[in-house]
């Protein structure tokens, strides 16, 4: 059964190595003085790569027994706050090009131009909060699956040790003579 554990740590440290490794990618990408569209394009690529390391780890966390999971368990959580934070930066930096651009472009034009120009990014945001918001939906339901995942783990292995406790019981009966359960 420990080595069972030594595994999973082992594959946990993999894991957290990736997450570094692309974190810190991430960052630099995100620190470049002329953060172009393409650069915080690779930026959200690492960051995409490094919260899909966190969702391993959260998985090898969870094949832990109980009392081994919490200080993990936290550990992720950081984890995830740095995704979140890094994201947010992006979202940051992302706007800045973005407005610089618009600011240049629209600048000389008229004033119905200007308009649509600022209808467009409305709509632009508000397309990027909807789609925020089903990105939250679909992390709740991956969530919600990797909790149901978990119990039923917990269940098939709370059936396996009432049919060893069967087999144990049946082996018992039989030797001391009275009739056997079908197991």
């Amino acid at each position: 059964m420990s080595h069972a554990n030594v595994n999973v740590s082992e594959l946990f440290a993999e894991y957290e190595a990736d997450f570094h490794r692309l974190l810190a990618e991430a960052d630099e990408f995100l620190a470049a003085s002329c953060a172009s569209a393409a650069a915080l394009g690779k930026a959200d690529r690492r960051l995409t790569e490094a919260d899909q390391a966190v969702k391993q780890m959260d998985l090898e966390v969870r094949a832990l027994p109980p009392e081994a999971r919490q200080k993990l368990q936290e550990k992720i959580k950081g984890f995830k706050a740095s995704v979140s934070e890094r994201r947010k930066q992006k979202e940051a930096r992302n706007r800045e090009v973005l407005l610089g651009d618009a600011s240049a472009s629209v600048l000389g034009k008229s004033a119905d131009e200007h308009g649509r120009a600022e209808d467009m990014n409305q709509s632009m945001m508000d397309a990027s909060r909807k789609l925020q918001e089903a990105k939250r939906t679909v992390l709740d339901s991956e969530q919600i699956g990797l909790d149901v995942m978990g119990d039923l783990r917990l269940q098939r292995e709370t059936i396996e040790r009432s049919r060893d406790n069967m087999g144990k019981v049946k082996g018992d009966l039989s030797d001391t003579g009275f009739v056997s359960l079908p197991c």
